[in-house]
């Protein structure tokens, strides 16, 4: 589980190899090597944006990967009439109940209709006066900074390539041979704690084929730990 403060590699960094790292140094060195280990905590996010009247555009967040819907508006401007006490209420009073009671039930829901928009990098823009919209997307989970949570593994490996990279630069500008085999050794604990720290994805198929040289073909059974007998 990610529970680390991006930072703590630079601490790791600082105190397991003498490094003096400033923030802003760490924080472009460590996300190259973040993006090298490649594990990608993804979440799925519900965003509600303001369009911009001028523009007619939004700016998208910093951590979206992939859009899986925009939306805006409602679904069905054809306004039903429910019967309370009170009277018949109103169409739009009875859409504005439904979807709020459909947000309830499932918190990744989005009303509206689909949108027609053009992505153009982090923005998209709109064709229609839409006041706002509704956007379902798949994101990287950031902290408060933007920048990702990390594992043990993770975090260990990053100080690692930080060691590495100044080695590297230090070599390069003196050429003296210590620092290269310093730099070459930096270079293989590093590519050893990257790979260490890399989690794999196995999806059901690959799984099945686990599962078919672990047990015989009716023995299949899904995210259960196999111990050999005693």
């Amino acid at each position: 589980m990610k529970t680390l403060d991006f930072h703590s590699a630079m601490f790791q960094a600082n105190l397991l190899y003498g490094l003096e790292l400033q923030e802003t140094d760490f924080e472009e060195i460590g996300l190259i090597a973040w993006n090298f280990i490649g594990n990608k905590d993804v979440k799925t996010y519900v965003l509600n944006l303001l369009v911009d009247q001028t523009t007619h555009s939004v700016t998208l967040p910093c951590n979206v990967l992939e859009i899986e819907a925009v939306t805006y508006g409602y679904e069905d401007w054809n306004y039903t009439s429910n019967k309370y006490e009170i009277g018949d209420i109103t169409s739009q009073f009875t859409e504005n109940f439904i979807e709020g009671s459909k947000r309830t039930k499932n918190p990744l829901y989005i009303s509206g209709k689909f949108a027609k928009y053009e992505q153009v990098g982090n923005t998209l823009y709109f064709d229609n006066n839409t006041y706002s919209v509704n956007i379902l997307y798949k994101g990287i989970h950031l902290d408060d900074n933007g920048l990702p949570y990390l594992t043990d593994k993770e975090s260990i490996a990053i100080a690692t390539y930080c060691a590495y990279v100044k080695a590297a630069k230090e070599y390069y500008m003196t050429m003296n041979q210590q620092v290269l085999q310093k730099m070459q050794l930096l270079q293989m604990q590093w590519q050893k704690y990257c790979d260490a720290a890399r989690v794999g994805y196995i999806n059901q198929n690959k799984m099945n084929e686990i599962l078919d040289a672990k047990s015989s073909w009716n023995r299949k059974i899904f995210n259960k730990t196999y111990k050999p007998f005693k």
